[in-house]
């Protein structure tokens, strides 16, 4: 498995943990759970359920400095929230789960014993909100192994996805 699916599956573990007890009402639906996607939705989902409350765990980018300059190698996490309300104060729900996570990230730093959370993170709402859908917003970056010139000899072994 290599490196960023790693991050992303450990993070949806992570997030699946900090709002498992949550339950809110839902599209027709009195008692949902909050689903937790890696990527995105899935298309037989989009069939199948009535998506929210969700989460979505997707990568945005891998950056590469030299080790002496920054923090080596960085990956860039987006988390998208989601919640269905027509109750005027939904927007509750959202913040409730938006900060579960934030919290729960912070507390544990590391995912998958390899990745660090590095600080600033940044988790925001918007002002114009598509009701009766809620939506915010996080941003996380980990910081992940960085390969080098001494790992060419290597490079075979290293790319088997049974050794990652």
């Amino acid at each position: 498995m290599m490196i960023p699916e790693r991050l992303i599956n450990g993070l949806k573990e992570e997030i699946s943990v900090a709002v498992k007890d949550y339950r809110m009402k839902a599209e027709g639906q009195a008692d949902k759970k909050v689903t937790v996607y890696a990527q995105h939705i899935p298309n037989d989902d989009f069939e199948d359920d009535s998506y929210y409350p969700l989460v979505i765990v997707s990568l945005q980018k891998v950056e590469d400095a030299e080790p002496l300059e920054g923090t080596g190698s960085t990956a860039t996490v987006g988390i998208t929230f989601g919640v269905y309300g027509e109750d005027k104060m939904a927007w509750v729900d959202l913040l409730s789960i938006m900060e579960r996570v934030r919290q729960r990230l912070l507390i544990f730093r590391k995912i998958d014993r390899r990745f660090r959370l590095i600080l600033p993170t940044r988790f925001e709402t918007i002002e114009n909100q598509p009701y009766p859908f809620w939506f915010g917003y996080g941003t996380v970056a980990y910081q992940i192994g960085q390969p080098n010139e001494q790992m060419a000899d290597n490079w075979d072994r290293i790319m088997e996805e049974d050794n990652q």
